[in-house]
């Protein structure tokens, strides 16, 4: 079985490319299973003593708060209907770093990532999430452009 991680965000544009690139594998759809990730980025902002506690409440009720963004059921449902086997997962905090992390803890095959087309001088540096998770992974990362 070859394992995807798939994280979103909530562009729907990004999503489907990322989709359309996991679709694309050399595989048979029953031989690839992919894991959707969201990170819920937490509220990181100077507070007293009082709203310390406020900000720290928000930050442990995000997913409830926010929830999932469409892209989440746009990509499951892609995948649905090519026959691959998909599911959600959503944890806040880094996007980094809990990309990293469950690429690990799901030992998966490679991370499909969407990044924004940029300009000629913009393509030596992608986005801040996009660079930490190449440099850092220890298994393959495919960047798909949108």
């Amino acid at each position: 079985m070859y394992r995807v991680l798939l994280p979103i965000d909530a562009d729907e544009a990004r999503a489907s490319a990322q989709a359309e690139a996991v679709l694309d594998l050399p595989r048979s759809a029953d031989e690839v299973r992919v894991d959707v990730l969201y990170v819920y980025e937490e509220i990181d902002a100077p507070a007293d003593e009082a709203g310390s506690s406020y900000i720290d409440e928000i930050n442990a009720n995000i997913e409830d708060l926010q929830g999932l963004p469409d892209t989440a059921d746009l990509v499951t449902d892609l995948f649905a209907d090519a026959g691959v086997e998909s599911t959600i997962h959503d944890v806040a905090g880094d996007p980094a770093s809990a990309i990293l992390e469950l690429a690990g803890e799901f030992d998966v095959d490679t991370i499909v990532l969407g990044a924004r087309r940029r300009s000629p001088v913009g393509k030596v540096l992608f986005g801040s999430v996009t660079q930490a998770v190449i440099l850092d992974s220890d298994r393959p990362v495919t960047v798909v452009p949108v």
